[in-house]
C-alpha cells in the first residue's frame, strides 16, 4: 500500500524514534537532565555569558525535538532543563507525532480504533495506573497538627474523582440556566465543525478523505479557537452578550468539534447565531454539506426540556460515561467512549470544558472554605450562604445585585523545586463592592503541609478504606468546592453531604486570622509555606 501523499516524508521516522516505552522515556529524561547539569556546572565555573548559554540550550531542545521552557532568563531555563521531571513532560509531548502517524496511516477511525489509536489508549491507561499506585504510597502531613491523610483518600473525595467532577459541572450548568430563566434569556445549543480538509476519514465508512490536508487535532482545535475568539470579539463590538459552556469532543477520526451551550437575551439570539455562523463558515463555505452540517443551531424550549438535558450526554461522555448507554460516533458504550475521549484530550493537550461570560469559579471555592462568623455587612454573608448551599444561581444573583467584585490573592514563596525562584500560591480573597466601605481581605489558606511516603504496608485500596471507615471529608485543597449537589438536583450522582465540625480553632475569615481547615499542596510539591501569623 502506497503511503498517502499527505504524510510528511520524515513523519514515519520521527514516529519510530519517539515511540518510547515508559522506562526508556524515563532513562532518556535522566540522561538529558544530567547532560544539561554538567554543562551548567561548566558554564558557572567559566562565567559563560547568558546569550551563549541560551543558544546551547536551544540547540539541545531542538536536537531532542522538544520546546524550550517559556522563561526569559538562562537560570530559569537551566533549572528546568536540568530536571528529569521537566524532560519527562517535554518528551511525552513527542507522542503526538506518533499519534499523528497513526491517524494518517488509518489506525484511528470508527472501524479501527475510534478517537485515539490503540497504542495511545494503552499508554494513557498505563500512565493512569502508575500515578494511582504512586498516590497510594503517599500521604499529606500537617506540619502544625501532625494530621496525616492518605493522598488516595483526598483524590477520591476531590474533583479529581470523575463522579464528583461530573456532578459539579452539572450543578454549575443548572445554576447558570436558572439564572438565565430568571432574566428571561433564551438558550441555544450550537455545534461548530471543522472544514472537510481537516478530517482524515469519512464519517460512516471510515474511508480516507481525499480532501484531507494533513491537519492534526491540535491544529484543528486551534482553528476552532480562532473562529470563536474572532466571532466573540465581533459580537462584543455589536453589543451582543452571551454566556454558557463550551465542550470539545473528537469525531471518530480524532478531528475535534465544539458544542456550545449559550444563553443570551431573546432579542439578541438570532444576531448572535448569525454572527457565529458567518465566522464558522468563512473557511470553505461552498464545500458539499457545509451549510447544513458545519454549523447547527438548536433553540432550547424549557417546556420540552432543560439546557442541562442537552449537555448532560456530552459532559458525561467526556468524563466517565455514566448514564450514556451507547455512543454512536464510536459504536461503543458510554464508559468505553469516555476512556477514549479522555485519552484523546490528554494526548493532544485539549481542554474539554470551558465556561465563558460568567464569573470564575475559584472565588466560589475559596469563600466556601471560610466560616460565616465575622463576615461583615449583608451582601457578603448572603453570598457565603449561596456558596454553602451550592446554589450557583443564587451566587450569580447576589454578585450582580450587590455589584460585588471578588479577586483571588496569591502569596509568593520560595520554590521547593527550582533553586533561586519563587512561586505563587492562593492565600485568600479580596472582596469589594456591595455594602463594604473598603476592600476586605479574607485568608483562606494558612497551614503547612508536606507530601511524604507512607509507612510500608499502610496503603489501602478504596474498598478497604471504605470497609475500615477511614474515609475523609473533602475539606482539602484537592476539593475546593461545596458539597456537589446539596439541593438534590442530581440525586443519583451526588455524594452525601457531610456536616462541619463546630468550635474548632480559628474558624474565621478576615486578614490576620485563620480558617477552620487548612489547604494541602499539589501532589509532588515538597511543602507549603504557611500564612499563619507568628505567635
Amino acid at each position: 500500500m502506497r503511503t498517502p501523499p499527505t504524510i510528511p516524508a520524515h513523519l514515519p521516522r520521527l514516529a519510530a524514534r519517539f515511540d518510547l516505552s515508559s522506562e526508556d522515556l524515563g532513562n532518556c529524561a535522566e540522561r538529558c537532565a544530567a547532560r544539561v547539569q554538567r554543562l551548567a556546572d561548566l558554564w558557572s565555573h567559566a562565567g559563560t555569558p547568558p546569550g551563549q548559554v541560551m543558544r546551547t540550550l536551544r540547540r539541545t531542545a531542538k536536537r531532542h525535538s522538544v520546546y524550550m521552557p517559556q522563561k526569559d532568563s538562562a537560570a530559569e531555563c537551566i533549572n528546568r532543563m536540568s530536571d528529569p521531571a521537566w524532560w519527562r513532560r517535554a518528551l511525552r509531548k513527542r507522542f503526538r507525532a506518533v499519534e499523528l502517524h497513526a491517524i494518517q496511516t488509518g489506525a484511528v477511525h470508527r472501524h479501527a480504533s475510534p478517537y485515539v489509536s490503540a497504542k495511545a489508549l494503552r499508554r494513557h491507561e498505563l500512565n493512569a495506573a502508575r500515578l494511582a499506585a504512586q498516590m497510594d504510597g503517599l500521604e499529606a502531613i500537617n506540619q502544625t497538627t501532625g494530621e496525616a491523610v492518605p493522598m488516595s483518600d483526598l483524590i477520591e473525595a476531590s474533583l479529581a474523582n470523575p463522579a464528583n467532577r461530573r456532578a459539579a459541572l452539572m450543578a454549575r450548568i443548572k445554576g447558570i440556566e436558572t439564572s438565565a430563566l430568571a432574566k428571561s434569556h433564551v438558550g441555544l445549543f450550537l455545534t461548530i465543525t471543522c472544514p472537510s480538509r481537516m478530517h482524515p476519514r469519512h464519517s460512516m465508512s471510515g474511508a480516507p478523505n481525499a480532501a484531507y490536508d494533513g491537519t492534526y487535532p491540535g491544529r484543528a482545535h486551534a482553528y476552532l479557537s480562532r473562529v470563536w475568539s474572532t466571532a466573540t470579539r465581533r459580537a462584543a463590538h455589536l453589543g451582543l452578550t452571551a454566556y454558557g459552556l463550551r465542550v470539545v469532543e473528537p469525531h471518530h477520526d480524532a478531528c475535534p468539534h465544539w458544542h456550545l451551550l449559550v444563553f443570551t437575551p431573546a432579542d439578541q439570539a438570532d444576531a448572535y447565531a448569525d454572527n457565529l455562523r458567518a465566522y464558522a463558515l468563512a473557511d470553505s463555505p461552498n464545500e458539499l454539506g457545509a451549510q447544513e452540517r458545519r454549523f447547527t443551531v438548536k433553540r432550547i424550549d424549557p417546556a420540552k426540556g432543560s439546557a442541562v438535558g442537552y449537555v448532560a450526554k456530552y459532559v458525561s461522555k467526556s468524563i466517565d460515561g455514566e448514564g450514556v448507554d451507547f455512543d454512536s460516533e464510536s459504536d461503543n458504550d458510554g464508559r468505553a467512549a469516555a476512556r477514549r475521549q479522555i485519552a484523546w484530550a490528554r494526548t493532544w493537550g485539549i481542554r474539554q470544558f470551558q465556561f465563558f461570560g460568567v464569573p470564575p469559579i475559584t472565588p466560589t471555592r475559596e469563600l466556601y472554605r471560610v466560616s460565616a462568623a465575622g463576615l461583615p455587612g449583608l451582601a457578603l454573608p448572603e453570598l457565603h450562604q449561596a456558596c454553602k448551599a451550592n446554589d450557583y444561581a443564587a451566587w450569580l444573583a447576589t454578585v450582580e445585585a450587590h455589584e460585588l467584585r471578588l479577586g483571588v490573592d496569591y502569596a509568593e514563596r520560595e520554590s521547593t523545586r527550582y533553586r533561586g525562584e519563587t512561586t505563587k500560591a492562593i492565600s485568600g480573597l479580596t472582596v469589594e463592592g456591595g455594602d463594604l466601605t473598603q476592600p476586605l481581605s479574607l485568608v483562606t489558606r494558612c497551614d503547612t503541609w508536606r507530601i511524604e511516603p507512607r509507612a510500608k504496608g499502610q496503603a489501602q485500596a478504596p474498598s478497604e478504606r471504605a470497609a475500615t471507615g477511614s474515609d475523609f471529608s473533602p475539606w482539602t485543597r484537592f476539593n475546593n468546592s461545596a458539597p456537589i449537589d446539596a439541593k438534590g438536583l442530581f440525586p443519583s450522582d451526588a455524594p452525601r453531604a457531610k456536616t462541619e465540625k463546630k468550635g474548632e480553632e480559628g474558624e474565621t475569615a478576615v486578614r490576620g486570622s485563620v480558617l477552620h481547615r487548612a489547604p494541602l499542596p499539589g501532589a509532588g510539591r515538597g511543602d507549603w509555606e504557611s500564612a499563619r501569623p507568628a505567635a
